[in-house]
């Protein structure tokens, strides 16, 4: 196939989307020669350099990441405009929200669409919540020509819930750029400096944390945790790496660690580049989240031999096997989250045989160079289809 005659569009609510999670993919298609065009709402500016150095063009168009019916109904006006007016090849959604309205828009102006499924209903137990995001997550992929399911766990559960049929159902995987997350390539200077620069000494273990500061992710577990641990282990530091979204709701204040009394141990830093020195600054890394799709911070750790302590729901399954490559915990418990770090630091041997686990998982499961050419396929067999059906209304 020709790529270089195509235009893809990607949708999602926010660009952090695309610089962050969706980065070296969208590097990888490029490189096909495909025209891609980014859609949605722009939060930070500088975020469009970054796309524009691997020639991804960039449309700003607002969605709202919460439910808002009349401002929904705007969104979606916008981009079947858009879509009509530019007249795109394929549409590529992500994200719960964006797919609904992307998928619909594609829908309207006949544009083949696939989504990268990374549902939302997984994490809640059975109720009203989880059947709304069953039910949206229907009407999308009722919209939907391919549905690609992001973590393999994700796959059976589609088809048992009746959220699309087999036919329109494939796993995309996920992983990350495992380059950059070498352990043995990290220079140990740079690691010293960085514990210089955090005034981190020498002999002081370090649990970690990446995640966007809201609640959801954990951090008050933890910050619990925390505490109880500062007390046994008095030279524990708590390194926060923080996503900043400005769209954001729900966040955890900043001073709540100097009201729990922990702040002079707890070091937060935000939109970091330089990961790999810090995943190698840490001991330890923890995500107690309530609800996560398939987070690219535990594949990172993962990578950089981390052991990890996560939370025991599908999206972390994917990446961690419990007692083997990580420890998982219950939602919210922070009993067994304080006993599982604990349990690593007490045991340091168990803790590297963890990591090593986990690093040897990643670099057999979590590559991105294999979730590319899966992408491409995907791409090709949509439009092949789309083109066999337009050959048949022009010879009807």
């Amino acid at each position: 196939m020709d790529w270089k005659t195509k235009r893809i569009a990607h949708v999602s609510a926010v660009e952090s989307t695309f610089t962050y999670v969706l980065y070296n993919q969208l590097k990888e298609l490029r490189k096909q020669g495909m025209e891609i065009v980014c859609i949605s709402t722009l939060e930070f500016p500088e975020n469009l350099e970054i796309l524009d150095k691997i020639g991804v063009k960039f449309i700003e168009l607002h969605i709202e990441r919460k439910m808002t019916p009349f401002s929904d109904l705007l969104s979606l006006y916008r981009l079947y405009k858009l879509f009509k007016r530019e007249k795109f090849d394929l549409i590529h959604t992500q994200m719960p929200k964006s797919t609904l309205l992307g998928a619909m828009a594609g829908w309207l102006t006949n544009t083949p669409v696939i989504n990268s499924a990374r549902p939302l209903f997984t994490d809640f137990p059975p109720g009203l919540v989880r059947d709304f995001w069953i039910w949206i997550e229907r009407i999308s992929d009722y919209f939907t020509d391919l549905v690609m399911v992001e973590n393999p766990l994700d796959y059976q559960n589609y088809l048992d819930l009746k959220v699309t049929t087999k036919e329109k159902l494939t796993i995309q995987g996920n992983g990350i750029n495992l380059a950059p997350f070498d352990p043995e390539k990290v220079r140990p200077e740079d690691v010293q400096k960085l514990r210089e620069e955090l005034k981190i000494p020498g002999s002081a273990k370090v649990i970690g944390i990446v995640a966007r500061d809201v609640y959801e992710k954990g951090f008050w577990e933890l910050y619990v945790a925390f505490k109880e641990l500062l007390s046994k282990y008095p030279e524990l530091f708590l390194l926060s790496v923080i996503l900043d979204l400005p769209s954001e709701t729900g966040t955890v204040p900043g001073d709540l660690p100097e009201k729990m009394g922990i702040g002079h141990r707890v070091i937060s830093l935000r939109n970091r580049r330089d990961m790999n020195v810090i995943f190698s600054l840490i001991d330890i890394f923890a995500l107690p989240t309530y609800r996560d799709c398939f987070p690219k911070a535990l594949i990172e750790a993962a990578t950089m031999a981390k052991p990890i302590v996560t939370s025991d729901i599908p999206g972390c399954q994917a990446v961690v096997e419990n007692e083997k490559s990580g420890l998982l915990i219950p939602v919210k418990d922070v009993k067994a989250l304080t006993n599982a770090l604990e349990r690593l630091l007490k045991d340091p041997v168990f803790a590297k045989t963890l990591g090593a686990n986990a690093r040897k998982h990643a670099l057999s499961d979590l590559d991105e160079q294999k979730v590319c050419p899966r992408i491409l396929d995907c791409y090709k067999m949509l439009l092949d289809r789309s083109a066999g059906n337009a050959s048949s209304h022009e010879g009807g």
